[in-house]
């Protein structure tokens, strides 16, 4: 959703939990949580504000010690240690005004943290790591990447945006805590927090001097310090939104990029995030047709979800669900609100959304319990020190200030999620300060930048459609929809992009690897007859899910279908149609939408 590929929903996990790091080092699995956005990191994966030494000495360090590209830094990285992590890296602290324009006042330490390749390749230059959010830590997620294939031949850095980081991390207080867990089934977007949150925060920054524009100047400032010319850049969720309005801003200082779920201008956050999840839910409701363990298992899924829904509309549900920490039974009222994001929040991790059907059924027989503790972990992970500030001064003034109120109700019609999301926030954005952008900000642009673009195609949050938005207007690039909910990294993807930063192209890259990427199984009833007609046994599952630890591996056994689209310049048919490449992985029909279409 980890907040590193968090969304500019406010949320951050993204694919999976264990697997989403395994995936961002290259080892397989499918990546959640940052940006980030997702994908937002539990505590004992993030990285507190003492477990980078900083250490801004005198030292400067050549080529050969730091890895990419010749450097001719005005600022000196010192070596420094990370939690958890055994090997030295490299650190530093870069100071930029608060106000960029009148470069007087408070200033805001942006902290660095470098991973030196391993044999390094100067001409193929860095790697820039973008979390999502907005308002994840990038500089958090160093020691996730510290095995990524990215490293083998180039240095990855991670700067920390303003609004993030020590000294300037634009939290402010939630009304919620293990000692009433109702409250983290309440929306974090009411005016009356958001304005609270304003309030607290005015009385130490000036909230008008935060905007992605901003930052990523901030940005381009630390690159020329560390004296790079070229960079390549990774990101995920409002991390990819961060690097294209870098590429747009600065574009002839990119290399290559590699954008997974992607956020643009074109997606007025949230206006379209019910949409989204409906389409998802969707998608997920016609793997589970087309599976046939699941399809036995859950036989009448769409009219269960009806009836679970139709149920908590008409009020909310007791239910009793285990305290997170002291285990305690605990009694809570589950509203239909409260289910709607529950589910949504779930099906950010492609793992997580398979267990949807199950909990829905158990809902549908009258066990609401299951349902209720997976909504108040889902959201207790999703919301935790979630950086508010940020999230609001990025999305009011650049996204929901261009929500119309006539548009609320097409956009988020026959929804599970409804509207609420989009009403509280233009409710909330009324009276939050406004940035200054520069002009023609919202206008569309176009980049020569080389960028595979990566989709997941049960995504709640950025659909494949936003891929192909911004495939539209990045020419170079090259769009894949794989099996996965939101940011779904694997060490296939990771290996492609390798093959386009070694290159700076992405002509000619090798995708074989995707047709053997498989969506998780899903949850099924442990008595279930379809479970045992499936012929699925404890050796099966096993065998099944060594195959999805070797995403290079060749397609092998096709049981799952998904759906791979590839497109290039040079790939455009008659018409200006892009070719599609359909790989059947057999359980079920290909679908035939487009994968831009949504419900």
């Amino acid at each position: 959703m980890p907040w590193a590929g968090g969304n500019l929903d406010g949320e951050g996990p993204q694919e999976g939990d264990g697997a989403d790091r395994r995936a961002r080092r290259g080892d397989g699995g499918e990546h959640p949580r940052p940006g980030g956005g997702l994908s937002h990191p539990s505590a004992s994966r993030r990285l507190g504000p003492a477990a980078v030494a900083l250490a801004c000495g005198v030292i400067g360090l050549g080529a050969s010690a730091v890895g990419s590209q010749p450097w001719h830094p005005k600022l000196a990285l010192t070596p420094c240690s990370v939690a958890d992590v055994r090997e030295e890296l490299r650190c530093g602290t870069y100071e930029v005004y608060e106000n960029r324009q009148t470069r007087r006042g408070r200033k805001l330490p942006l902290k660095i943290v470098l991973i030196p390749a391993r044999s390094p390749h100067p001409e193929e230059a860095p790697v820039f790591f973008l979390a999502g959010g907005p308002g994840a830590t990038n500089t958090e997620f160093a020691k996730d990447l510290l095995e990524s294939s990215h490293r083998k031949e180039r240095d990855i850095v991670f700067v920390d945006s303003r609004g993030t980081g020590e000294g300037h991390r634009l939290v402010c207080h939630m009304p919620r805590s293990d000692d009433h867990l109702e409250g983290y089934l309440q929306t974090p977007f009411a005016p009356e927090i958001a304005g609270a949150c304003r309030d607290e925060l005015e009385q130490r920054f000036d909230l008008s001097q935060y905007s992605t524009a901003v930052m990523v100047d901030d940005l381009d400032e630390v690159r020329q310090a560390l004296g790079y010319d070229k960079i390549n850049l990774e990101g995920g969720s409002s991390g990819t939104y961060s690097a294209l309005m870098y590429i747009r801003a600065h574009g002839e200082h990119v290399r290559s990029a590699y954008l997974t779920s992607l956020v643009t201008l074109e997606n007025r956050v949230p206006l379209y995030h019910a949409q989204a999840a409906q389409w998802a839910l969707g998608r997920l409701f016609e793997q589970c047709e087309a599976d046939t363990a699941c399809h036995g298992a859950y036989p009448a899924l769409r009219d269960d979800f009806a009836a679970v829904l139709a149920r908590l509309r008409g009020g909310p549900v007791r239910a009793w669900v285990r305290h997170p920490v002291t285990g305690a039974r605990t009694e809570i009222d589950l509203t239909e609100q409260a289910f709607a994001d529950a589910v949504r929040v779930m099906m950010y991790s492609g793992a997580r959304g398979r267990e949807v059907p199950f909990l829905i059924t158990r809902a549908k027989a009258g066990n609401f319990d299951l349902l209720a503790e997976a909504a108040i972990n889902s959201s207790r992970g999703f919301y935790a020190d979630m950086p508010l500030g940020l999230y609001y001064a990025v999305t009011c003034n650049e996204f929901v200030s261009r929500i119309r109120p006539e548009e609320v109700e097409p956009a988020t019609r026959g929804s599970y999620a409804g509207a609420w999301r989009v009403r509280d926030q233009m409710a909330s954005c009324r009276e939050w300060p406004k940035t200054v952008l520069p002009d023609g900000y919202f206008k569309p642009f176009r980049s020569a930048v080389p960028a595979l673009l990566i989709s997941g195609d049960t995504d709640p949050a950025a659909p494949p459609r936003w891929g192909e938005a911004v495939h539209s207007f990045l020419p170079n690039s090259m769009h894949l929809v794989v099996p996965g909910g939101h940011v779904p990294v694997t060490a296939c993807t990771n290996g492609i992009a390798d093959a386009m930063f070694r290159t700076g192209s992405t002509k000619g890259l090798d995708l074989r690897c995707v047709a053997g990427l498989r969506p998780a199984p899903f949850k099924l009833p442990s008595d279930s007859a379809a479970a045992k007609s499936a012929g699925r046994g404890r050796d099966e599952i096993r065998a099944f899910l060594r195959t999805r630890s070797r995403p290079h591996a060749a397609s092998g056994s096709r049981q799952l279908l998904h759906r791979v689209v590839a497109y290039t310049k040079d790939e455009f048919g008659e018409g200006g149609q892009p070719h599609r490449a359909t790989v059947p992985t057999g359980s079920g029909r290909p679908s035939t939408a487009p994968p831009s279409a949504v419900p």
